[in-house]
């Protein structure tokens, strides 16, 4: 596999990988559970170990964007508009984790969600709120267009479809919590939350296999031109 798209590939594995640091939350930060709040609340700038979660958001978008500019620009077709879309979620990612994090967290703070609820909060907490919205909205325009470019590949297809399903129903549940909210809001995020990490790996796997194709069919090239390479020089 060449360098070039060995490294695009791993570096969208890294940045699913960070994206999931909210798996941690539990551990640096014990007032939350697994399941509890918003997982943008432990980056809020009051709560311990924000900064750890902020990196977090800002290396995974900051990975993110700059992998999907550089498979943007010599992508050709439905793909490119995946890479593009992914350029977005990225830079809606890296806000989230530092310009637009959060105050506080209304989760674990009364008086933070008093706040909130009057529109007390700084701008930081509205911008919040409208960056997250972009970037799940780039992943799912840059999933929908992966799915589109892998048709006719069948089990990459079907993977695709199972990382859709997740996120889908995870944004579904989130948004349907934001509408009647209740204690499942943090299971509803946190399968959303998974669903991306899922989709970033997903594309970190589409990109190692094109190489992969890209390099077998250069070989068979090559093979089937040496016959006729080896006749002409007789």
């Amino acid at each position: 596999m060449s360098r070039a798209r060995a490294l695009p590939g791993l570096t969208l594995a890294l940045a699913g990988v960070l994206y999931a640091s909210w798996l941690i939350g539990p551990l640096l930060n014990p007032a939350f559970g697994l399941l509890d709040g918003y997982a943008s609340e432990l980056a809020a700038r009051d709560q311990p170990y924000h900064l750890v979660f902020g990196l977090g958001d800002l290396v995974a978008g900051a990975l993110a964007s700059a992998t999907g500019l550089a498979l943007a620009r010599r992508a050709r077709g439905g793909p490119r508009w995946a890479w593009w879309a992914l350029v977005a979620f990225g830079v809606a990612t890296a806000l989230d984790g530092t310009v637009s994090s959060m105050d506080c967290a209304p989760s674990v703070d009364a008086r933070c969600a008093r706040l909130a609820e009057a529109g007390a909060l700084s701008w930081r907490n509205q911008w919040h709120s409208v960056s997250s919205a972009l970037a799940i909205a780039a992943a799912l325009a840059s999933l929908l267009a992966l799915l589109m470019s892998r048709r006719g590949r069948p089990a990459s297809f079907r993977w695709g479809l199972a990382v859709a399903g997740v996120l889908l129903v995870g944004t579904a549940g989130t948004l349907a919590e934001l509408v009647h909210p209740d204690a499942a809001l943090g299971a509803w995020q946190r399968v959303q939350l998974l669903g991306l990490s899922g989709w970033l790996l997903y594309a970190s796997g589409i990109v190692v296999t094109q190489g992969n194709s890209a390099s077998s069919a250069g070989t068979r090239r090559a093979s089937s031109a040496e016959p006729g390479q080896q006749r002409g020089a007789a």
